[in-house]
């Protein structure tokens, strides 16, 4: 969110008024996210629980740190769609449109990826 606020006012600059701005300013947030995961897999990091944050009786730090770095090594198309997804909860529709690419692909890659972190995490195909 700092990162947003802290560009936004140079983003509004280019804005060009076309389309609403509540969608303008998804695609920018979008796009600063998906940046930001990109470089996540060049920069190695780790995220932090928050206190008070409560995680599930199951997960280890081993656990969330296996399933970190399955995320990291899937292909930039694959990670993309899955952290939109299952991360933040957007629909394929409004993948495919921030994406430029059709539903059905956004449907796809999320399967493929879902497939290659269970492999990656020892869960089978």
């Amino acid at each position: 969110m700092q990162d947003l606020f802290v560009g936004l006012p140079m983003a509004v600059r280019r804005y060009a008024e076309r389309g609403s701005f509540g969608a303008w300013l998804r695609t920018v947030t979008v796009r600063l996210a998906l940046d930001r995961v990109r470089r996540r897999t060049r920069r190695h990091e780790v995220a932090l629980d928050l206190a008070g944050e409560q995680t599930a009786v199951s997960e280890t730090p081993e656990v969330r740190w296996d399933l970190e770095g399955a995320i990291a090594a899937l292909p930039d198309d694959l990670r993309m769609v899955f952290v939109l997804k299952e991360v933040e909860g957007f629909s394929h529709a409004e993948i495919g449109r921030l994406l430029g690419i059709r539903t059905g692909t956004s449907e796809v890659r999320l399967h493929r990826a879902v497939r290659a972190l269970r492999r990656a995490l020892g869960g089978g195909a």
